[in-house]
């Protein structure tokens, strides 16, 4: 759907790694247990990638004391990215008109949908999970990468191992991600919501029907796999109707329907063979939400109490001391909120503590990562705790360790405008503490200038940027660049401008303060309110 020939200090990463989603219950197939095999594999793999990778130093936003929007879907969150009180951080985005929807998070990933129906990711991109190639490598990004050409989104979901869907406004939906990137999930016109799972996936049509599909296996560049490429299978799930929810896990599908009953179908695990018609589930009535994601069911009812049912099929009371509106789970913990806006986390949660997260208040939606959790509030902001490896948190670690103990605050991602278009780049704006850095070498390439880096003695000497008659000269670690003009007929002096930031480096892209452009004659603003960034030329 978009090139990535200009992709500034494109590295080529072979990775083997699967979607690491732990299956529903333990089956016996021979499918399911050469997944199991497939996955102890793939994360052994992963580890010995990760420990190779070398270390990218992040040089912006470590001590950033700004707020900042952002939202998960349907689950949210108020605290402090700087250890002052959630109250105290969350200022005026309650005016402001863009904002998170959706939050979910994967496995060294999040995924974010905003108001204006854009789609956005950060945290590590190993196989595509960012939804750009995976030749190119982010080992980290907190600041969120904007998802190219994918527009007018209404849904979206992901497998937590690497592979997302996202339904658009027309009904159609999309998926990338285990080697792809963003292309149309082809036969499928008229969906309402997704769910995306390691074995099978699940689109909930306008009319209150089911499709499922195989999800596809991994799409790598250096290997031949004719199964990745084929076009999906659907199947319409028999004996479902009036669905308004539905839920994976491993084979097992799972519909939430109008009346609050739910219903249950084996999904096919071999090439060929068809689902099994869908049977109500015994002993849940007036349910309202179900998630399988942490391998058995979990089901809210009406009256706020949340049942886990065992293997026997039989239901078991989950913390009902609790008045529950909404919840998450993975393979590890359960993620629930209450009715107050509070989040409660129980099991192996990815700070070690049970129960209440006290930083947190208001939240109206929680998403259980593998590593790190997310929560959006009801203002439409994202906060992020636990693992931070990758910053999937949303922001530098906080601790030791590669750890966030105190939910931070995820940023709203800027978009980029040049000469009133919209940059499809596959590296992000990168709001710090005292300004905001700018992928220089993509915005050169719009513009029609010429971006270079000069050398002396291996090391980098300076940078130039030359654009019309001016020409920009900035050394590394500067805060200030000159600016002389080629235009031999109007000579003018140099001229040296002070910057807030130096020249830098985000995650494999040179980056440069926006404010920079302005040397070469641009009109550059930039609105931290509306997450805008305009670089017109000067008539």
């Amino acid at each position: 759907m978009y090139s990535d020939n200009h992709a500034n200090h494109v590295t080529t990463e072979k990775a083997f790694s699967s979607s690491l989603v732990n299956p529903a219950r333990k089956q016996q197939s021979a499918s399911l247990r050469r997944f199991s095999r497939i996955i102890i594999s793939a994360s052994v793999v992963s580890t010995l990638l990760i420990a190779t990778l070398p270390s990218v130093s992040t040089t912006y936003a470590a001590n950033d004391e700004q707020t900042f929007t952002g939202s998960a879907p349907d689950r949210a969150v108020s605290a402090s990215s700087s250890g002052s009180s959630p109250e105290s951080s969350v200022t005026s985005n309650t005016a402001q008109e863009l904002h998170y929807t959706q939050v979910a998070g994967g496995y060294y990933y999040t995924v974010a949908l905003r108001s204006d129906g854009s789609v956005w990711t950060w945290g590590r991109n190993l196989l595509g999970e960012l939804g750009i190639s995976d030749t190119v490598r982010y080992r980290h990004t907190f600041s969120p990468v904007r998802i190219p050409h994918l527009t007018n989104v209404t849904a979206t979901s992901n497998s937590g191992g690497g592979y997302s869907l996202a339904v658009q406004a027309d009904g159609t939906v999309w998926q990338w991600g285990d080697g792809r990137t963003p292309s149309q999930v082809p036969g499928i016109t008229d969906a309402r919501h997704v769910t995306a799972g390691s074995f099978m996936s699940v689109a909930l049509l306008r009319d209150g029907t089911v499709q499922s599909w195989q999800t596809p296996p991994q799409k790598l560049s250096n290997m031949m796999n004719e199964e990745a490429g084929k076009k999906p299978t659907l199947h319409r799930i028999s004996g479902l109707k009036n669905v308004v929810q539905t839920t994976l896990s491993g084979y097992d599908g799972y519909a939430l329907k109008k009346d609050g009953s739910v219903w249950t179908w084996k999904e096919a695990d071999e090439a060929g063979s068809t689902p099994s018609k869908a049977k109500p589930v015994k002993g849940l009535t007036n349910i309202t939400f179900i998630t399988g994601k942490g391998g058995q069911l979990m089901a809210l009812d009406s009256k706020g109490r949340v049942w886990r049912m065992d293997v026997q099929g039989k239901r078991i009371p989950y913390h009902h001391e609790l008045k529950v509106k909404t919840l998450d789970a993975s393979s590890n913990y359960v993620l629930l909120v209450t009715t107050k806006g509070e989040v409660y986390s129980f099991g192996n949660t990815v700070t070690g503590k049970q129960g209440k997260i006290k930083q947190l208040s208001d939240i109206k939606g929680v998403s259980a990562g593998y590593y790190h959790s997310l929560a959006l509030s009801s203002d439409g902001n994202v906060w992020g705790w636990g693992g931070d490896k990758y910053q999937e948190a949303g922001a530098p670690a906080t601790s030791s360790g590669g750890m966030v103990y105190i939910p931070v605050q995820a940023k709203l991602g800027t978009d980029i405008y040049v000469n009133g278009k919209l940059l499809q780049s596959v590296y992000p704006a990168v709001e710090t503490s005292g300004t905001l850095q700018l992928p220089i070498k993509t915005i050169a390439l719009t513009l029609g200038a010429t971006f270079e880096v000069h050398t002396a003695d291996g090391l980098i000497s300076h940078y130039t940027l030359k654009y019309n008659d001016r020409i920009i000269t900035i050394k590394p670690n500067e805060l200030q660049y000159t600016v002389s003009t080629l235009n031999k007929l109007d000579p003018q002096e140099e001229q040296v401008i002070s910057l807030r930031e130096p020249i830098g480096n985000y995650s494999g892209g040179t980056t440069a303060p926006y404010d920079m452009l302005r040397g070469l004659g641009l009109d550059v603003t930039w609105d931290s309110n509306t997450a805008k960034v305009t670089i017109d030329e000067v008539n």
